[in-house]
């Protein structure tokens, strides 16, 4: 994605589908490659203008197989535009966004696409900022080393769960991190009161 891109925001550019109906007689532009973005891309036919641009930097999606079909399907009556493996480069506009510049990045042939709202749905990726300052260990770039049977840092008293917590054969999901959320809280209190580390629910 382009700099600054936040400035944007308000003026066209969206992160989230609320309404549908802030979407209505729109020439959309959708950036992703996930189950967000294609279900929108689906889910907006009855309300964006056709046909509704899909950019995704890759050629393959992550999304379920049969969206990706559909998708396709509407791409042959001409409602959706797919555009792979692209980017978007530029963003034109006096005041709100009326255009976009964007590249296929295996030609670098670019395209100006006509665009009314801009909605990228990117996903989430784990960042640490100040916390990165703090003296944890870390697990790869982006992620907080804990021990898996604690959740503890390598700071005392310290807990980590989630996506910014990590651990050698980890597996990045939510059912993982509300696990851990579970097993933080439980050692965290028990330090605190100077317990003996027992879940106050179980299923036994």
């Amino acid at each position: 994605m382009i700099e600054d891109i936040d400035e944007w925001l308000g003026r066209g550019l969206h992160y989230v589908v609320r309404e549908k109906a802030q979407f209505s007689g729109k020439r959309g532009v959708i950036v992703g490659g996930g189950d967000s973005a294609l279900d929108w891309t689906l889910g907006l036919q009855d309300t964006a203008k056709p046909p509704i641009a899909l950019v995704h930097r890759r050629d393959k999606f992550r999304a379920l197989e049969t969206s990706v079909n559909e998708a396709k399907q509407l791409e042959t009556e001409g409602r959706v535009r797919i555009m792979t493996p692209c980017e978007v480069r530029e963003i034109h506009g006096d005041g709100h966004i009326a255009a976009l510049t964007v590249e296929n990045t295996e030609s670098g042939e670019a395209h100006q696409v006509v665009c009314d709202a801009l909605i990228t749905l990117l996903g989430f990726h784990s960042h640490l900022g100040a916390i990165a300052e703090w003296g944890l260990e870390l697990e790869g770039k982006r992620q907080i080393r804990i021990d898996p049977t604690t959740c503890e840092t390598n700071l005392p008293g310290v807990y980590a769960a989630g996506d910014v917590a990590g651990y050698p054969g980890k597996i990045t999901l939510i059912t993982i991190g509300m696990g851990e959320a579970a097993i933080a809280a439980n050692n965290a209190v028990a330090g605190i009161r100077g317990e003996k580390v027992q879940p106050k629910y179980s299923t036994d």
